[in-house]
């Protein structure tokens, strides 16, 4: 039997493959089923302009919070140098 591998053949046949499960689409938290396949069915043009809206407004907030900083630094730097040298605070 071991000579001829006879157990290893018969293991090998019995194995079987496991069942793909079918996609099932159910609400998740946060999300119901209908606003989940309507995401779905909307078309690319759509998604596109969304992503493009989402992307401008994140770089105006950006673009906003480095003016901001930018100008408490130069207001710094200007308190600063009027002060002048071997003053004490």
């Amino acid at each position: 039997r071991k000579q001829h591998k006879k157990d290893i053949h018969a293991e090998a046949a019995k194995k079987r493959r496991r069942t793909t499960k079918k996609p099932y689409s159910r609400s998740i938290v946060g999300a119901t089923l209908e606003v989940i396949q309507k995401k779905i069915a909307e078309k690319p043009e759509v998604r596109d302009a969304a992503r493009e809206a989402a992307l401008r407004e994140i770089k105006e907030r950006i673009k906003k919070t480095k003016d901001d900083k930018k100008a408490k630094k130069a207001e710094v730097t200007k308190s600063q140098k009027s002060q002048g040298k071997g003053a004490v605070q």
